[in-house]
């Protein structure tokens, strides 16, 4: 608790210094100052940038280095640091034969000609062939074997396990690091060696039988020599990929950055100012050039976290409908407007995505599998259902519709029974199916992704389904639930019931427009919940300085138990996790003071 007192301490001190200059100002002109900052400085370009290593995976690329014209057999090296003393089991793809060994131990022995089999999955890869291999604490020596039959299209191998990287339980991390055999290498975390020449007895081939050099002993500085070629240890030849200049904040792929689209193409219709639609057009035609370049790059390349990367087929509402929603908005909105065949062609595939291939649990509810176990997210009440509520008005058979407005109300039904606590009447961030033990906080954004697409069902879905009734009645329920901790200037902290966590404005954002939204659609008593709306507004708008910069916005948060996670998760200058729902609070404001006088 102490660190999160620091934390918000100096949050505190962060949000003074670039106090609001902007009270005075209505909330078009403040959307239209945030917007016109994107609109007038976003330039959509290109750079060369080294292809970075993978965090989730270890890949080698012997094919990019030795070629795969001829039979030949390589290997690498490198060193697997475990936190603890554990066992664990490391997924793995490769082209041909492949042998591993950890701790001088032969842990993986696959033979025969054979091409990389890997399936994109929602953070990783899903890859064919597993082992089992015991990991000391600390250091662990790890050998790979590697054959290439000759005239194939890659030598690639690929490693993975739940362990390594970004969704590593806690204290129980591995990683691959050259800090021991080449410490000052840090553009991979593998040395390789090749190319052994490749023998070939009666059709078969014989590199994986025969035992080479760096299986008898291993030496770093030795040279070795196979046919007329002589070689030492290296690394593997690396790319270079396309990258967008300073990841491209306001024009990637992404859930937020696309949702600010959306918000352009609202503020497009209000003011009735061109230039945000036409800004709106050029992200959506921007990425979808983008694609076969991101194909390239991600499934050959294996450039996994790279330009765009999540629009070249991971399957997840983060990478699919989310940032999706301004080619859906704008085929309902617009008619007629050039490429929109392609838009068409784009958004039916997302459409079918999401009701037939993202995973879900037996129920039918939207849910992840990268966890240690199937989760459900209260993110993706956001992620996924403004996406399909927009496809239920595209769409003209009335059957589908029916079938869209039937899934979307049962999806806020399910979410509330996982996530959703009726004794504090807020939702947890997330759930394992499985593990209803493991209590994870009620976090801001989370509640504000819930309540943000509980108001959108609202909006879209008839009045007269069987559903609406009951998914009013918990939009109120949320909605008294979040004016109880609200604080008496206005703000939302962080995590909601937690006084000492930071004062946060994306969750202000969302709360202050949802809450705005529900007095404005007539769905709440104005006079009960007037004050809420209105010190929020007055909250959000001290978080923007009097350039239209936004401050106090805490960037991605992954899910844990622990509230510290929480609050080390940095707090980010106009980050588009804080700009999508400020500029909907600007318009449901508008609305608000339009109607108050």
């Amino acid at each position: 608790m102490k660190k999160i007192l620091l934390i918000v301490l100096s949050s505190f001190i962060i949000i003074s210094l670039c106090n609001a200059q902007v009270t005075d100002k209505k909330p078009l002109e403040i959307a239209r100052m945030v917007a016109d900052n994107i609109v007038d400085n976003t330039i959509f370009s290109y750079q060369y940038v080294v292809q970075p290593i993978y965090s989730d995976a270890e890949i080698i690329d012997f094919g990019n280095t030795y070629g795969t014209v001829s039979p030949a057999v390589a290997y690498a090296i490198s060193t697997i640091y475990s936190d603890v003393e554990q066992k664990e089991t490391i997924e793995v793809g490769h082209t041909d034969g492949l042998k591993i060994w950890v701790n001088d131990k032969l842990v993986y022995n696959k033979l025969g000609n054979r091409k990389l089999n890997i399936v994109v999955d929602e953070k990783t890869y899903s890859l064919p062939e597993k082992f089992e291999v015991s990991l000391n604490k600390g250091e662990n020596n790890i050998l790979i074997k590697s054959e290439c039959s000759g005239g194939t299209e890659s030598w690639q191998v690929v490693l993975q396990s739940p362990n390594m990287g970004s969704y590593a339980v806690k204290n129980k991390k591995i990683i691959c690091s050259l800090k021991k055999y080449a410490p000052a290498v840090t553009l991979t975390n593998w040395l390789v060696l090749g190319p052994f020449e490749n023998s070939v007895l009666e059709g078969n081939l014989q590199g994986m039988n025969t035992v080479y050099e760096p299986e008898k002993e291993l030496k770093l500085f030795n040279l070795y020599k196979s046919g007329n070629k002589t070689f030492t240890w290296n690394i593997s030849h690396i790319n270079i990929i396309a990258e967008n200049p300073d990841a491209g904040k306001l024009y990637n792929w992404s859930y937020h950055v696309g949702g600010v689209v959306w918000g352009l193409q609202r503020l497009s219709q209000i003011t009735k100012i061109q230039k945000y639609n036409d800004y709106a057009a050029r992200w959506c035609e921007y990425m979808l050039s983008t694609i076969p370049l991101v194909e390239y790059q991600t499934k050959t390349l294996l450039a996994v976290r790279s330009l765009n990367w999540g629009i070249a087929g991971r399957p997840m509402l983060d990478y699919t409908t989310a940032p999706s929603l301004p080619f859906i908005t704008r085929l309902v909105y617009e008619k007629e407007f050039d490429k929109r065949v392609e838009y068409k062609q784009y958004a039916e595939k997302i459409m079918y995505y999401i009701m037939n291939e993202q995973f879900r649990l037996p129920d039918g509810v939207l849910a992840r599998k990268y966890t240690a176990s199937p989760s459900v997210w209260v993110d993706d009440m956001f992620m996924g259902l403004p996406y399909m509520l927009f496809s239920a008005e595209y769409v003209n058979n009335p059957a589908v519709k029916q079938k869209i407005y039937d899934d979307v109300s049962n999806q806020v039904i399910q979410f509330n029974k996982y996530l959703y606590d009726k004794d504090i009447m807020l939702y947890h961030q997330a759930a394992y199916a499985n593990k209803p033990e493991v209590k994870i906080p009620y976090w801001s954004r989370g509640n504000g992704w819930a309540i943000w697409a509980v108001s959108e069902v609202l909006l879209h879905l008839p009045k007269n389904h069987k559903n609406y009734s009951t998914i009013l009645a918990l939009y109120r329920d949320h909605v008294s639930g979040l004016a109880k901790v609200q604080d008496r200037d206005g703000y939302w902290r962080n995590i909601l019931n937690i006084p000492e966590t930071v004062r946060e404005s994306s969750g202000t954002a969302i709360f202050t427009m949802a809450i705005a939204r529900g007095i404005n659609q007539g769905w709440i008593d104005k006079k009960k919940y007037a004050h809420v709306v209105e010190n929020g507004w007055k909250a959000l708008t001290s978080f923007i300085d009097a350039k239209g910069n936004l401050s106090g916005v805490k960037g991605g948060t992954n899910f844990s138990p622990d509230p510290e996670d929480y609050a080390k998760t940095p707090i980010i200058k106009n980050d588009t996790h804080g700009i999508l729902p400020l500029l909907f609070a600007c318009f449901e404001m508008d609305q608000y003071y339009r109607q108050r006088f």
